[in-house]
């Protein structure tokens, strides 16, 4: 990819399970996280079904410093292919213990996120729908927008995340592994 200068590498997955990926590793993961160009990543479905334009694209943001980027990244596909376009964000609570319990502030971290999503479609000049909900976890809410929204493709950021040991603990390896659909990383 440097040698080259490669802007996109495009490569399969095949998610053979938590266990395997977390003793054996994973080229798909080591990917993700070690190249600085985008990455499309698709199932073997996806991969045989041929190609065909985008409809719908969900652009799946954590409202961090690389939101801006991810967005107007999605936004220009979503032009050039005439699709549509929405954008989602999912804040990853625990589930409720004796200890903390994190179910009262569900709404106020939705807010947070509808303002954040308010500023950042101004800043875009940009009118489309955003959905801002809670999941124990955020591959899982991302997959549940993509199916609710017919997705042909969800473009998401790659995190800030470096050194040794941070894939294992990167939601993006696990957003592409459970994706209904392709996934580009930014």
């Amino acid at each position: 990819v440097q040698h080259h200068g490669t802007d996109l590498v495009m490569m399969p997955t095949h998610g053979r399970g938590p266990m395997r990926r977390l003793l054996l590793g994973s080229v798909t993961a080591k990917v993700l996280h070690d190249v600085s160009a985008a990455v499309w990543t698709a199932g073997e479905n996806e991969l045989r079904s041929g190609a065909r334009p985008y409809k719908n694209i969900v652009c799946a943001v954590d409202l961090g410093d690389e939101t801006e980027t991810v967005a107007r990244a999605a936004v220009a596909l979503a032009s050039s292919f005439h699709a549509g376009l929405s954008l989602v964000h999912v804040v990853e609570i625990p589930p409720p213990n004796l200890e903390v319990d994190f179910t009262a502030f569900k709404q106020d971290l939705i807010d947070a996120a509808n303002f954040g999503f308010a500023d950042l479609k101004n800043k875009l000049g940009i009118d489309v729908p955003h959905t801002a909900s809670v999941a124990p976890l955020t591959a899982d809410g991302i997959r549940d927008e993509a199916i609710a929204r017919k997705a042909d493709l969800i473009v998401v950021g790659r995190g800030r995340a470096q050194g040794g040991v941070s894939r294992i603990w990167s939601r993006l390896y696990n957003i592409v592994c459970d994706a209904p659909c392709p996934v580009l990383s930014i």
